[in-house]
């Protein structure tokens, strides 16, 4: 009996024995099939957590060297964090010199100091939003700088905030428009104004004209022109030459200009012809001073390497008492009157009837 119970223990141990080995071999394939493709599973998250990191590092260093955009970031205390290479060039501190400083420290104006820490501390302590705008920077050699500005918020890996900056230099593009408005302004005057004389040229004393004529619209202000040409001036040319004749426009031209008020307006409308604008002055009150003018240039004492050159001129005057009348017209009847004094003899005033 002991024999029989002895060889069925002994059956059961061997029947454990093959039911374990089973299971091991089971669970070793088991295992290792989990195993690969756990393998599979860790090398492709490994592979794309590599390609991230490159992706990363390359991000940085796209942001780190954009050219153009100078980028600084500042945390609560406001030292800075971050510092880009084109903050290095736009403001002149190496990224060694300017980590860990405070901003203020580096490139913001005394005058602007206060508020520029408050709105800082605002920006951190609340959701509110810094509008993008224009600001005042220093660079390291104390020169103003013109910056468009950008301020972001944002929490870095620690969990921590973080206020970027993001800047363009609108210094240079403020000096070209700053010279741009003075070229602009130079050719609209050089447009209007007569290159010999530096007179308004036609273009430039119509356009004062036509301004009167809107007052008299409005006001019933009269004003009065008067065509002054210079008599036998074509004599000076050819006795002495083109060169002597632009010289004595000139002279004729600034003493015109000496000799009326300074709301009047002296114009040169062609040649040896002149235009000259009296607002609020009829045709009678005109006839003061164009008579002065003609007196003056008369005995005007004018010399041209060492020759001595008198002239007179005669002068046609016509006010504007009706807006039916065309400035074009208002000029024809003042050219009428002045060669009317032509024709009597020159070296007169004639008003236009």
């Amino acid at each position: 009996m002991m024999g029989t119970y002895g060889f069925f223990k002994y059956k059961l141990v061997i029947e454990f024995l093959i039911v374990f080995f089973i299971l091991s071999i089971g669970l070793i394939i088991f295992t290792n099939r989990r195993f690969k493709e756990y393998k599979e599973d860790l090398d492709e998250w490994m592979d794309l957590d590599h390609k991230l990191l490159q992706y990363e590092k390359k991000f940085e260093n796209i942001v780190y060297n954009v050219p153009g955009i100078a980028i600084y970031a500042v945390d609560k205390d406001h030292s800075v964090t971050y510092w880009n290479r084109a903050s290095e060039k736009m403001y002149g501190y190496k990224n060694s010199k300017a980590m860990g400083r405070k901003i203020e420290e580096l490139i913001v104006p005394s005058s602007t100091f206060v508020k520029f820490k408050k709105n800082i501390d605002r920006f951190y302590e609340s959701n509110i939003e810094i509008k993008p705008g224009e600001i005042e920077y220093l660079h390291k050699n104390k020169s103003q700088l013109n910056v468009l500005t950008s301020f972001h918020k944002h929490e870095n890996i620690f969990g921590k905030q973080e206020l970027y900056n993001l800047s363009v230099d609108m210094t240079e593009l403020k000096r070209i428009k700053k010279e741009l408005r003075k070229s602009n302004t130079r050719l609209h005057t050089l447009a209007r104004t007569d290159s010999l004389t530096q007179l308004p040229n036609r273009r430039a004393i119509l356009e004062k004209i036509e301004y009167e004529k809107l007052k008299f619209q409005r006001s019933k202000e009269v004003f009065t022109i008067a065509m002054i040409d210079l008599d036998n001036f074509k004599n000076i040319n050819d006795k002495y030459g083109h060169e002597c004749g632009d010289f004595v426009l000139k002279q004729i031209s600034d003493l015109m200009v000496d000799l009326v008020r300074k709301q009047d307006a002296v114009g040169r409308y062609g040649g040896e012809e002149f235009v000259l604008l009296l607002p609020q002055t009829d045709a009678k009150g005109a006839l003061h001073v164009t008579k002065l003018i003609l007196q003056q240039i008369a005995k005007f004492p004018i010399t041209f390497k060492d020759k001595e050159i008198s002239l007179t001129a005669t002068i046609g005057v016509c006010d504007y008492t009706n807006e039916e009348v065309s400035i074009n017209d208002l000029i024809k009847q003042a050219d009428k009157a002045m060669y009317k004094g032509k024709s009597q003899g020159k070296n007169k005033v004639v008003i236009a009837t």
